[in-house]
């Protein structure tokens, strides 16, 4: 048996792209996701997947609504991910190299150290690889990292159905940021929704909301949440009449929050937007 004495992992795309349909955010914790399929049905019973989930998908709690009242989903099998991520390789073709040997083909079993891989030679039996030798694979980290289910739907005739598909994801959030400038009796007041994206993932032409308690707000039909970062969005830019306290009357919503006040291009403090008043220091 040939001992490995490093390991690492190379995936083709640290940041994988990831073709999505809704996302729901909210304030903290869970946000929703809305996962779109569409499939032809036969007659009777039609069994399809694996539908590739997103890797932060919470799979304990999703919710499948056909777009067809008349099609019933009759049960359906996830298949999670492990967390460490090695475990995921299971079934995945790998490439091992070290010491002047390479090692490629399927992988049967990860466990207790060793990994098992079935070769064009026959089945290998090897130490997980360690420093300055690697473990490589060709699939993107999505690929590797997301859960997948398979459905069980029944319809009385043959049919072309969308399948909508609800589950919590965390990592994101949004709030709200505000800022106003004095000049001169006039007040410069401006408002933005930050959606905070705190995963790997790339969402792209996502629709986008943000949810407020019972208050559902739509920012975008199609749009990017790039990973690891901001998405601020104005709702509204107003001219006030200065004063201490200032009432903003605005068609959109203006959720409480912080505002940075600036008088003459210069920060001189936090104010407050509370119940459509705007306080300044």
């Amino acid at each position: 048996m040939k001992k490995f004495t490093i390991f690492t992992l190379f995936f083709v795309l640290l940041v994988s792209k990831v073709y999505a349909d809704t996302l729901v955010v909210n304030k903290k914790e869970f946000s929703t996701y809305i996962q779109y399929s569409q499939f032809l049905l036969a007659q009777g019973e039609t069994v399809v997947g694996p539908i590739q989930l997103l890797p932060i998908a919470k799979v304990d709690s999703i919710l499948i609504k056909p777009t067809n009242k008349e099609v019933k989903v009759l049960g359906y099998m996830v298949e999670p991910t492990k967390e460490n991520w090695v475990e995921n390789l299971v079934g995945k073709t790998v490439s091992i190299e070290g010491e002047g040997r390479v090692v490629k083909g399927t992988v049967i079993s990860v466990k207790d150290g060793y990994i098992t891989v079935d070769t064009k030679n026959g089945v290998v039996i090897t130490t997980l690889p360690t420093f300055p030798n690697r473990l490589s694979s060709s699939l993107k980290w999505q690929e590797l990292m997301s859960p997948k289910i398979t459905l069980k739907l029944y319809s009385d005739k043959p049919t072309s159905i969308g399948i909508n598909m609800f589950y919590p994801v965390s990592g994101f959030e949004w709030d709200v940021v505000y800022n106003a400038e004095i000049q001169g009796n006039k007040v410069i007041f401006n408002g933005f929704y930050e959606i905070k994206n705190q995963t790997a993932l790339r969402l792209i032409d996502v629709a986008l909301f943000i949810k407020d308690n019972e208050r559902t707000i739509k920012l975008y039909d199609k749009t990017i949440v790039e990973p690891y970062s901001s998405k601020v969005v104005n709702i509204d830019s107003l001219v006030l009449n200065y004063s201490k306290e200032i009432k903003v009357e605005s068609k959109k919503y203006l959720p409480n929050g912080k505002v940075a006040v600036y008088k003459n291009s210069t920060f001189i403090g936090y104010g407050s937007l509370n119940n459509g008043v705007l306080r300044l220091p």
